[in-house]
């Protein structure tokens, strides 16, 4: 009886080490952004998908899946059409789910662009903003499937034409967003639309860089503290019942 408890503790911590490891052994980051965090009416504009942070084993990751959700009071329907993989990714949309899977057939270990999306902005909904996410996202390793916290955005729609410059930077390649206003105003107005020309620009570079650094930090996916505290909770319950049992025999004795 002695042996077979003791069997029973250790089996149970070692599941416990097993857990432990597997868990923290694969994860990734995926991020959203957009081409413009402003868009004029009636207007297209783009989403790109990737994916960072990758420990996922000697192999990488060869598929990729998730629910798309927007708002439809907002942007326009898209199909499968407005949906193109990047750097080899094929997509696939289920517009009655709204799941988009992608697939390539050679594995990623480095940050990589997966996937973007062509958005078109409704008529009539200038001053209104609508969300864009990507949930329930699921990676594969062909050994094992990987999750990554659910990703989003926000797009406010206005009478300004967004425009993207690509700059280099010591943290990284970046897409930063810069409201272009075109004007026909006269000299007189010419100062106070240069003026307002660069605090969008500013404003708009801060808030895409924010944007993206937060996102970039999101938190590896790893064993709950819950799941961990339930574990232990059942190895000390097995230790209890073994030393009662003991004493058990002892006084039996």
């Amino acid at each position: 009886m002695k042996n077979k408890l003791l069997s029973i503790v250790l089996m149970i911590l070692l599941i416990v080490s097993i857990i432990t490891i597997s868990a923290n052994a694969v994860s990734f980051t995926a991020t959203m952004t957009p081409s413009a965090t402003t868009v004029k009416e009636a207007t297209e504009f783009t989403v790109t998908v990737k994916v960072s942070n990758l420990d996922v084993g000697t192999n990488g990751i060869n598929s990729l899946k998730g629910n798309l959700k927007y708002d439809t009071a907002i942007f326009e329907t898209i199909s499968e059409s407005n949906i193109e993989g990047l750097n080899s990714w094929s997509a696939k949309f289920d517009e009655a789910s709204g799941e988009i899977s992608l697939t390539k057939s050679t594995f990623v270990t480095s940050t990589q662009e997966v996937f973007q999306i062509t958005f078109k902005t409704k008529s009539g909904v200038s001053g209104k903003s609508g969300s864009i996410s990507y949930n329930n996202i699921v990676a594969s390793n062909s050994e094992t499937n990987i999750s990554a916290t659910d990703i989003s955005t926000s797009i406010s729609i206005g009478n300004e034409t967004n425009t993207n410059t690509n700059t280099n930077s010591a943290s990284g390649n970046k897409t930063v967003t810069i409201n272009a206003l075109s004007s026909t105003n006269n000299s007189v107005n010419t100062n106070n639309t240069t003026n307002h020309t660069v605090n969008n620009s500013v404003s708009s570079y801060v808030n895409t860089m924010t944007n993206t650094q937060s996102q970039d930090n999101i938190p590896k996916t790893g064993v709950n503290d819950t799941i961990l505290a339930l574990i232990f909770i059942v190895v000390a319950v097995a230790i209890a019942f073994y030393i009662k049992i003991e004493k058990l025999n002892n006084d039996l004795k």
